[in-house]
């Protein structure tokens, strides 16, 4: 998997979103001489990127801080972002215009269920335990309402499911 995901980074171009990634990934980011631009939440990188460090980027302020389609392509480590789905979702969405990239232990079909309401087109790389999440947000389409109607949904769901859960205990 880690080979697969060098070789993606080697052919990125653009601005880049970065969340939760290693030291190996973040040293491949800065070779990448295509890369205009790179954001990784919650570090601070020095490098050539930008203008000077990276700034430190709280995940529930990403729709705004950067525009509307403003980010080529977002990497993200699937455990560092899993309990801030509910709101990622649909700001990935909103601020991406390329391809989204997810790996390590991901929930498919939960994944799935979320992003193929915006049609996004959705490819999968299983890897022994793992997986590679690959989303293309270049013709997903979103509305306020569309993200309301969805949240109170996700919101029903996880309701019936603790409700469940406590009747069964």
């Amino acid at each position: 998997m880690n080979k697969e995901l060098k070789g993606i980074i080697n052919k990125l171009s653009g601005n880049i979103l970065g969340i939760g990634l290693d030291d190996d990934l973040i040293k491949l980011i800065k070779k990448n001489d295509k890369i205009t631009e790179c954001n990784l939440l919650d570090s601070f990188v020095k490098s050539r990127f930008g203008k000077g460090n990276s700034a430190c980027i709280r995940i529930k302020k990403i729709r705004a801080t950067f525009k509307r389609k403003k980010v080529d392509y977002i990497i993200c480590n699937y455990e560092t972002i899993s309990k801030y789905l509910d709101t990622f979702v649909k700001d990935s969405v909103y601020i991406n215009k390329n391809k989204l990239y997810f790996f390590g232990k991901v929930d498919i079909e939960l994944l799935k269920k979320r992003y193929s309401r915006y049609k996004t087109n959705i490819t999968e790389k299983k890897y022994h335990n793992s997986y590679i999440l690959v989303i293309d947000n270049s013709e997903a389409v979103n509305s306020p309402f569309k993200d309301i109607y969805y949240r109170l949904i996700d919101f029903k769901d996880k309701l019936i499911e603790i409700i469940g859960d406590i009747l069964m205990n």
